[in-house]
């Protein structure tokens, strides 16, 4: 029983989320003081989901003025091995990983004005390009890396005064890839046409 439970908490993969702002500072999305940084009011949900893992947020512009506000997600699938080949898809914000017989795929459902993706290996010139990416405000174009990696996306968005705009970004393990992508799909289609109740 207790072996269960620890499955079912063991998480697959890491997402956080970075709000970045044109005074080229930045903070986790997650974080108290994040309103300091960005003039946003942000809420963050983790979701442990029967297919995979998913985090939820919804920001909202708190002032009378428009606002731009560009976000990173950031995302390591934890099974990633030194044999993983990791890449950017180049017809939808989708990442794939190939490690054995296991592929993990993770996507994005927003209402950006523009959605950029990149994926960095975890080593050093990887590192200094994450770090390059949240100094300036903008991703550097990497679209196939084998080992070890991170996947991220940059959202640009602009608010209007008071706006509130929500987004989701999810990923899934699984073991065939048609069945992993046709999952995605239901649910990056679930996501961005709800069923009204």
């Amino acid at each position: 029983m207790r072996e269960n439970r620890e499955l079912e908490n063991k998480k697959q993969f890491y997402i956080q989320g970075i709000a970045w702002s044109k005074s080229h500072s930045y903070i986790s999305l997650q974080s108290d003081q994040v309103n300091a940084v960005s003039n946003m009011k942000v809420i963050v949900k983790e979701g442990k989901e029967p297919w995979g893992e998913s985090l939820s947020f919804e920001i909202e512009n708190i002032t009378k003025s428009e606002q731009r506000l560009k976000v990173f997600f950031l995302i390591e699938w934890l099974a990633c091995k030194e044999d993983t080949i990791g890449v950017l898809s180049l017809y939808k914000d989708t990442f794939w990983n190939y490690s054995g017989n296991q592929v993990a795929v993770t996507n994005i459902v927003s209402c950006a004005e523009s959605v950029k993706k990149s994926i960095y290996p975890m080593n050093l010139k990887g590192l200094k390009l994450w770090k390059k990416s949240l100094n300036k405000g903008s991703l550097f174009y990497y679209p196939i890396t084998n080992g070890l990696n991170m996947m991220v996306y940059m959202l640009d968005y602009r608010f209007k005064p008071f706006e509130v705009k929500q987004g989701k970004v999810y990923a899934i393990e699984g073991g065939i890839k048609e069945d992993v992508l046709n999952l995605s799909n239901r649910i990056k289609n679930g996501l961005a046409f709800p069923s009204k109740k």
